[in-house]
């Protein structure tokens, strides 16, 4: 098949493009200058009729009752006032707290960050109602501009009818109009006034609460440095000695009253306690119901045997970010929980029983210290706590790791058993030279990022496993696309679950070293991360919503694909390259779409993109014509389908092969001899290709045959055509043809001539025809001959001449 020539394609297309840039140059300003606004033309408007100002001095009464009826809708003031005076309390509540916090405590840093949060959700929960109330505020004010601008227009029409108001039904319209503003103004002005009144002590309010946000944030910067001060003795010295003595003598000082939740957390958390009880008994539910199918299979055995430590670890790792900043004993309660349940997950992750028991230990000294922390003891016994723990880490996990290296353990497993050496052996070190604080602080934070890790690595195989059997169990359906797909599917959402877990882990790793005091914070901050291009910030937070947005573009058209595939172009019988040239476009139409959402999403401006477009075009009509050449090329392919996926084409250099893939650039060709030959869709426009498989699928077979002279025409013949019609993969119509067609060298030539159905099976079914002739042939004692030659000896040498004679 001849496909016709483009060749003023790139010359065509470079005009184009030049002719865009100057469209997209001029564009701009044709815009600014059509939408500029037109000279004001200073003309005074005519003064209304008598009749339309009786008639609207008549509407003002209408108006009026309107507005009565408007603002008495306009409510919440008391409300409001509550709210601000609960909220005066609570920050009263705050500065005495912040004023209260001991500076050699060691919980200090964590009541900063206790502290902050409480701060930080009321300071949400102000701003929240004082937002109310100001869109409340701005309707009123919309109302009292729109009667001051009436009172103005009354005032120029009184003046411009002046000597109209002899008359007594016009004068009555002014004096009706007079009043019935002045109501209006006065019913603004007591409704508008206290709402202002109650928004400047919301402003005193939010003010003092970022004051106390701002103390807190240097309180913090200041406990950071106080820790790597050496302000305590160290523990071989006389007076860490003296300091374990007075306790004994003093035992008040050992444990203080620990702070117990206030009933506000429980009854501003209660939701979130709520939710994680219900997902807790969803889980445990689900679980019980298919534990007797679970028992059966190895992979999720640990479910059915760990019903409770599932159901408690999934909604505390999952829903206890919504606390904010909780007490320090509820932080601590939840903390031990999620550490037990992971310890007793881990116990089927792991076969090794030292690192169950470690884990364990590792959950019991967290607990431990956190009590130790939370009941404020002093810091000399807390000292001696964290020197005994340390020492018998350093012991126990350097002994595992030169156990771990003798037994050739992988390597990561002993430089991970050094890393913990390390870290219990610095800890060990700064609690004996005095940074009593510093020890104090390293020891909770590497407790802390243990104890993270392990959970997040037994969360993402616990959220893997819960998700493939969620896969299981769901109830497909009608959901063709579900069951096609459902492994791409789970992949996919593990892939987002392990990265969700990861980022989560990281931002509470950030607040376990004391670099941030809340999670929230961590994550603002990455997450506002950035640099500044143009005059456009362009941060962490964008780029991941925008590779979100196109992200989901890419899915949204792998989902529609598929249902274009197999719901709806499956059933109108459409060929495969049809439904694929269809879905391609869809999927290069929703990625553009995506894209430009992308790009808008990250402060780019849309109509920026036609002056970027125009440049481009400039650019690719000298530097890429032959890209650009292929991509219209691909275009017209699509478009008028010449070839499709799935055709047998024979290439301008003699190649043939399957077209395996139709893209906007190139075309994959498979030979049949399974070769991969990429062609750019431009050659195929431009060149000559014959397509087998264009029209139909249907061949025409030419078999030659020769037969010895002296055979018999007319058996050859009949035994060919039988040959033919017996065979059940040769049509029937067009009938097959035998014809004879040459007296050859050594031969009667014959040809048999047959239409098959499918291209793909010519070599299969001419070596069925030619194995049956051959049969037939030797049936019926008819001779294939040997090529027949005549030699001519010319000159002969005299010693092979005397061989041949005697021969």
């Amino acid at each position: 098949m001849l496909f016709p020539r483009f060749a003023p394609l790139r010359s065509l297309f470079l005009w184009f493009s030049i002719g865009f840039l100057l469209l997209s140059l001029s564009l701009p300003a044709v815009c600014a200058e059509a939408q500029a606004p037109p000279a004001e033309e200073e003309q005074t408007a005519p003064p209304p009729s008598l009749a339309d100002v009786v008639r609207r001095a008549g509407s003002l009464e209408q108006r009026l009752t309107s507005l009565k009826t408007k603002i008495d809708t306009v409510d919440g003031l008391t409300v409001l006032k509550q709210r601000l005076e609960k909220a005066r309390t609570r920050v009263d509540d705050f500065e005495t707290r912040l004023a209260a916090v001991d500076a050699e405590g060691l919980q200090s840093y964590q009541q900063l960050a206790i502290l902050k949060g409480d701060v930080r959700a009321e300071a949400e929960s102000v701003e929240q109602a004082v937002d109310e109330q100001t869109a409340a505020i701005r309707q009123i004010e919309a109302w009292r501009r729109q009667w001051m601008e009436e009172k103005t227009q009354w005032q120029t029409w009184r003046e411009a009818l002046q000597q109209d108001l002899a008359l007594d039904s016009v004068a009555e319209a002014f004096r009706r109009a007079r009043m019935n503003i002045d109501q209006a103004e006065s019913l603004i002005a007591k409704k508008l006034g206290p709402m202002l009144a109650v928004q400047q002590q919301a402003g005193d309010i939010q003010a003092r609460i970022d004051s106390l946000l701002e103390r807190i944030d240097a309180m913090v910067a200041q406990r950071r440095g106080n820790n790597l001060r050496s302000d305590t003795p160290t523990i071989v010295s006389i007076d860490y000695l003296r300091q374990l003595i007075d306790l004994v003598h003093e035992p008040k000082k050992l444990i203080r009253s620990p702070p117990l939740p206030v009933v506000d957390f429980y009854t501003e958390k209660g939701w979130v306690i709520g939710m994680q009880a219900l997902v807790f008994v969803v889980i445990l539910s689900l679980l019980r119901r298919h534990r007797s199918m679970l028992l059966g299979r190895v992979g999720r055995r640990f479910l059915a045997k760990r019903l409770v430590s599932v159901a408690l670890l999934v909604p505390i790792f999952t829903l206890s970010f919504l606390y904010g900043s909780p007490p320090a004993l509820w932080s601590m309660l939840i903390r031990a929980v999620a550490g037990v349940a992971t310890a007793r997950l881990l116990t089927h992750f792991t076969g090794e029983a030292w690192i169950k028991r470690a884990v364990y230990i590792l959950v019991a000294v967290m607990v431990v210290f956190q009590l130790l922390t939370i009941l404020d003891v002093p810091l000399a016994l807390v000292r001696l706590f964290i020197l005994v723990t340390t020492v018998a880490g350093t012991i126990y996990y350097g002994w595992r790791a030169r156990k771990a290296r003798a037994t050739a353990s992988p390597a990561w497993h002993v430089w991970v058993l050094r890393l913990v050496t390390l870290a219990f052996a610095a800890i060990t070190v700064a609690d004996m030279i005095g940074l009593g604080g510093f020890s104090a602080q390293l020891m909770d934070s590497a407790l802390r990022t243990a104890m993270l890790l392990i959970m997040g690595w037994a969360m993402i195989r616990l959220t893997r496993t819960l998700l493939e059997l969620g896969a299981e169990w769901m109830p497909m359906g009608g959901f063709s696309f579900l069951r096609s797909n459902s492994n791409a599917i789970l992949a996919r959402i593990i892939r987002i679950a392990n990265g969700l877990i990861l980022f989560f882990v990281a931002a509470n790793l950030l607040v376990a070293w004391n670099l941030y005091a809340l999670p929230v914070d961590a994550i603002h901050d990455i997450l506002a991360f950035g640099f500044t291009v143009g005059g456009k910030r362009i941060t962490i937070g964008l780029v991941l919503v925008a590779g979100i947005i196109l992200y989901g573009a890419f899915v949204s058209s792998w989902i529609l694909q598929s249902i274009l595939m197999e719901n709806v172009l499956n059933r109108r019988q459409m060929d495969s390259g049809a439904r694929i040239s269809v879905t391609r476009l869809v999927h290069y139409a929703m990625v553009l779409v995506g894209f430009l959402i992308a790009l808008s999403t990250m402060g780019f401006e849309l109509k920026n993109i036609t002056i970027i477009g125009g440049a481009l075009g400039v650019g690719i009509g000298f530097g890429m014509q032959a890209i650009v050449n292929n991509f219209v090329s691909g275009l017209i392919l699509l478009f008028e389908r010449p070839i499709k996926v799935g055709d047998v084409i024979q290439l301008g250099d003699g190649q043939q092969g399957r077209v395996t893939n139709l893209g906007l650039r190139a075309t994959t060709v498979q030979t049949f001899d399974k070769a991969e030959v990429v062609v750019p869709n431009g050659d195929l426009i431009a060149s000559q290709v014959t397509n087998w498989t264009l029209g139909d699928r249907n061949m025409r077979l030419i078999i030659p045959v020769g037969v010895a002279y002296g055979s018999d025409v007319e058996a050859v013949m009949r035994v060919l055509m039988a040959v033919a019609e017996e065979n059940d993969r040769v049509l029937k119509d067009p009938k097959p043809m035998v014809l004879f067609l040459n007296f050859g060298d050594s031969s009667l030539d014959f040809q048999l001539r047959v239409w098959i159905a499918d291209f793909n099976d010519r070599r299969i079914i001419q070596s069925a025809l030619i194995r049956d002739i051959d049969r037939r042939f030797r049936e019926e004692g008819i001779e294939i001959p040997f090529p027949q030659r005549d030699l001519h000896l010319r000159s002969v040498d005299s010693s092979a001449a005397g061989e041949l004679k005697g021969g």
